[in-house]
């Protein structure tokens, strides 16, 4: 392996280590693939999502939405016997 190459890999390396989270190393790897103005777009709906409210309903929804396929797919079951 080139040097060159494996100072990169290196860094990279060292980089991903030093930031926490996971959702800081998707960003960062669409910085790295995408460009900037993709992971500061990432960045910002990170944030938004990251409120609590936020959460709340998207757990609400989720749990809906689990609930009509439930109900659905017991409906169909019933009729297709």
């Amino acid at each position: 392996m080139p040097f060159d190459l494996w100072l990169t890999f290196a860094a990279a390396s060292m980089a991903l280590l030093l930031i926490p989270g996971p959702t800081v190393l998707l960003i960062l790897s669409y910085a790295l693939s995408k460009g900037r103005s993709v992971a500061v777009a990432a960045d910002r709906l990170r944030h938004v999502i990251a409120r609590p409210s936020i959460i709340t309903w998207i757990t609400r929804a989720g749990g809906t939405a689990l609930v009509a396929m439930g109900i659905l797919t017991a409906t169909l079951r019933r009729s297709t016997t």
